[in-house]
């Protein structure tokens, strides 16, 4: 078994192998760290407001009352 072991401090889109590897059964573990991509997360508050002339809803009517068997 052969391993290789890299660090990157800001991964590429792509990964380079060495040759030697190519066209073998392979696995390959990605361990991100959560506080650096903690910075390009998107939380609710960052939408409020994104859709500032959306429409009011029309009345909806009168529902029914049911019973509750």
């Amino acid at each position: 078994m052969n391993v290789v072991k890299t660090i990157y401090e800001d991964l590429p889109e792509t990964v380079k192998i060495p040759k030697e590897f190519i066209h073998k059964k392979a696995e390959m573990i990605l361990l991100i760290d959560d506080k650096s991509s903690q910075k390009n997360e998107k939380k609710l508050s960052d939408f409020f407001g994104s859709i500032p002339d959306f429409p009011e809803r029309d009345e909806q009517g009168n529902f029914e009352i049911r019973e509750i068997v």
